[in-house]
């Protein structure tokens, strides 16, 4: 199906998606964590069984580890944007899936008119709407 604008086709995509100015996705950058690592365990962490060797300072290497990998998605998410935005400047930043509470699940970039013309690049990446200040 042909639209005239991308936001048409992006409503036509997904109807309860709202466009996120450049601000607003440096904001989610910066404050959005993966859903994933909520669920991380210390006992699946995979030095999980060496516990006893590094001693009392186990669960801290377990926290920084959590860290890291929150750091890296968020570093995979920031590189995706920028390259979203170098490559194709008219292309807009979108957040869908909106949920009871308000939230939205999945955070992606339209960069064409084609249904299949977007990126989701933000595994795991949601967005919560916050006053701009």
């Amino acid at each position: 199906m042909k639209y005239a604008t991308l936001m048409e086709a992006q409503l036509e995509a997904y109807p309860d998606s709202i466009v996120l100015t450049d601000h607003q996705m440096h904001t989610a950058l910066l404050l959005e964590i993966p859903s994933w690592t909520k669920s991380y365990e210390f006992r699946d962490w995979r030095y999980y069984d060496d516990r006893e060797e590094i001693g009392d300072l186990a669960p801290r290497f377990f926290e920084q580890s959590v860290e890291l990998e929150v750091e890296k998605a968020r570093a995979r998410w920031a590189r995706n944007a920028l390259l979203y935005k170098w490559q194709t400047p008219d292309g807009f930043f979108y957040a869908c899936g909106k949920k009871e509470d308000g939230t939205y699940r999945h955070v992606g970039f339209r960069y064409g008119l084609e249904d299949s013309q977007y990126a989701s690049g933000f595994d795991g990446m949601g967005y919560t709407p916050r006053e701009i200040k």
